[in-house]
């Protein structure tokens, strides 16, 4: 029996043999979700398709066109730290370099992404014990453990390979 699954297939150049070869992607296959914040601090969400992002690099472009000082991109397993109430007021502040548990409890890793949704796992989650029964019939979610929206207030983390923990 074939199967088929609807993906996207595009042309890697226009120049020589590259003309006639192709790319396809298969269904699903989300790696760049863009998080852009205007002025009064709303943002707006926006996942890049794989062929956007393969033709903004031959062009000797970024990835994702960041417009904003406080926009960035979330590829999969990336690491958002979700500030309290208290952070949110002075997001600049935030001490990074000594974490505690409850901040240790504020970071969320991403998983997957579609359309304007994201959706993320505690970062001390490697895999749930019952399947579909801890989170989500997806075995994810998008509401932080208070309750909150993650990709609401979300603040991309950088990690070095010595483990230290920055803001992007």
């Amino acid at each position: 029996m074939r199967v088929f699954e609807l993906g996207s297939k595009f042309q890697v150049g226009q120049t020589g043999n590259k003309k006639d070869k192709y790319v396809e992607a298969a269904k699903g296959t989300n790696l760049f979700f863009a998080v852009y914040e205007d002025k009064n601090g709303k943002r707006s969400y926006e996942t890049i398709p794989l062929n956007i992002v393969i033709e903004r690099q031959k062009q000797g472009l970024s990835v994702v066109d960041l417009k904003g000082v406080n926009d960035f991109y979330l590829c999969p397993n990336d690491l958002v730290y979700i500030p309290s109430e208290d952070e949110l007021e002075n997001v600049n502040n935030i001490d990074f370099k000594n974490f505690t548990k409850e901040k240790n409890e504020r970071i969320y890793k991403v998983v997957s992404f579609s359309g304007s949704q994201i959706f993320f796992v505690r970062q001390d989650v490697s895999t749930s014990v019952v399947n579909k029964a801890e989170f989500s019939t997806l075995n994810k979610m998008e509401r932080a453990i208070d309750g909150s929206m993650v990709k609401e207030h979300c603040l991309k983390l950088n990690v070095d390979r010595l483990g230290n923990i920055s803001k992007t």
